[in-house]
């Protein structure tokens, strides 16, 4: 996993930061092929050419370094000197870790006592690598949890890939730093209790294999998470237009965070002062910027963005029509009210579609209503959502999310004197249908269907089923489009 150039090389660092025997084995390795560390990253190591030699390296944990010192600390320095006077130069530094390099055979080891090295690397996990992992945990379990509440319902999540692919990607981070966690921990223990009774550093295990598996799997799904939210929605400049904001709000966000610890470093300011400075200016600016993309996202809400079907009309009644505008969508639907009951003189709908995908279910959803300058005419509206259950499995759980929606709603409102809702089953044949229920409001049945199709569940409300029940011709036609129909 390298980028290699002439006299630069770029390596993706497959090393946990406690594993101190592993990255020493891998410098010594490059050396001995011509490649010589100069830049340790957080995620890239940058290497330059050189002879082919046989160099030792050492990977030293200093707990007191910190990212927020605006200079090495007097400790610090006076242990660079100590080792370059018993030949051993500094190579590259990163907080607390420190590599040396020495070109002698048999150099002197920096560290000979092990019960101390094993300290030091607890300490520098404790300040910075660990700490950080068990950050990205709880960052993970939030997201995790962030995607299921914000989904209402079970068929939420499942016809929305990029909530799946959310979730599937920080499970992957979350098992990562699971088992980051898990592993530096049990060697800890066991180096502890070597370095006690035995008097050796213990090596810990090197996870190469798990590292490239994990960055590969987060790649794809970052990649198939992108590739969804632009497929999702056949209305790509809206999602563009989202994305663009994100990925400012995170370069934004990041430049405070890095720039305002860059200028405190420069100009002295204390470890203690920048940390806690950092911290408040973090919070202030997430703050800041949260609230300007909540009002751009706001400022678009309802904006026919990117729509090729949507037309904005001015509001009937204000002065300013340039000012105050609504949209009118002329999407194809796979049923229209005048399918249902022939011509509406004077009618005047809005024709919305929108489809919500994932590998599990496919979501649409149609709407035909009157605008919003359609004035005192009365026309009928019609509102459907199908789900397309691609896994036979999760039939009954889509199913089931209908009626503990209304359980959820029945509970909530118990105490207010609302009636209750539910769904009473009907009779299927004339609908074609496995499964037919009608929603009712206490004792009165309302003009909203649940129809159980083969590997197809459609939620249907039509205005007129309220005064009269569907008839026969209706319901075997709503069976083929709906039931039976393509719906792309």
């Amino acid at each position: 996993m390298s980028l290699s150039g002439r006299k630069k090389r770029r390596e993706v660092n497959l090393y946990s930061y406690y594993d101190h025997a592993g990255i020493v084995r891998h410098l010594e390795e490059l050396a001995r092929q011509g490649w010589q560390l100069e830049h340790t990253g957080s995620v890239f190591w940058t290497y330059r050419r050189c002879e082919p030699a046989e160099l030792h390296y050492a990977v030293v944990y200093f707990p007191k370094a910190s990212q927020f010192d605006p200079e090495p600390p007097p400790e610090q320095r006076d242990f660079w000197a100590l080792c370059k006077a018993t030949g051993w130069e500094l190579v590259s530094n990163r907080y607390q870790m420190q590599i040396f390099c020495n070109p002698a055979k048999n150099p002197t080891p920096i560290e000979t006592d092990p019960v101390v090295q094993v300290e030091n690397v607890h300490a520098a996990m404790k300040a910075g690598a660990a700490r950080s992992n068990w950050l990205m945990l709880c960052c993970a379990l939030l997201q995790i949890w962030a995607q299921f509440r914000n989904a209402e319902t079970i068929r939420e999540l499942l016809s929305s890939g990029i909530s799946l692919l959310a979730v599937l990607l920080w499970g992957l981070i979350l098992m990562d730093s699971v088992a980051e966690l898990i592993a530096y921990y049990r060697w800890s223990k066991r180096a502890a209790v070597a370095a006690r009774e035995e008097g050796v550093l213990l090596s810990p295990r090197s996870h190469k294999w798990r590292r490239v598996l994990e960055l590969s799997l987060i790649a794809v799904f970052c990649a198939a998470y992108l590739g969804t939210l632009l497929a999702a929605n056949r209305y790509g400049m809206a999602v563009y237009t989202g994305l663009l904001l994100w990925f400012l709000y995170a370069a934004l966000l990041s430049l405070v965070i890095h720039g305002s610890r860059y200028l405190m470093k420069k100009h002295g300011f204390p470890a203690e002062h920048n940390l806690l400075l950092s911290t408040f200016i973090t919070i202030i600016a997430a703050l800041v910027l949260t609230a300007g993309l909540f009002w751009v996202s706001l400022r678009l809400v309802g904006t026919p963005l990117g729509h090729p079907n949507a037309e904005k009309r001015p509001s009937p009644g204000y002065h300013d029509s340039s000012r105050y505008t609504y949209t009118v969508y002329h999407d194809p639907l796979p049923l229209t009210a005048e399918e249902l009951i022939g011509e509406i003189p004077g009618a005047d709908y809005s024709c919305y579609r929108k489809t919500g995908t994932s590998l599990l279910v496919t979501e649409y959803i149609f709407r035909q209503e009157q605008t919003y300058g359609a004035g005192s005419t009365a026309a009928p509206e019609l509102y459907c959502s199908v789900y397309q259950v691609n896994l036979s499995c999760l039939y009954a759980p889509v199913k089931d999310s209908f009626f503990k929606e209304l359980e959820t709603f029945n509970r909530n409102t118990s105490l207010i004197g609302q009636p209750r809702q539910s769904w009473v089953p009907t009779d299927a044949a004339p609908w074609g249908a496995d499964e037919v229920y009608q929603f009712h409001s206490g004792d009165t049945a309302n003009g909203v269907y649940l129809l159980c199709y083969p590997n197809r569940i459609v939620r249907l409300r039509f205005d007129p089923w309220y005064d009269t029940a569907p008839t026969q011709e209706q319901m075997a036609l709503v069976g083929e489009r709906l039931g039976f129909g393509s719906l792309t």
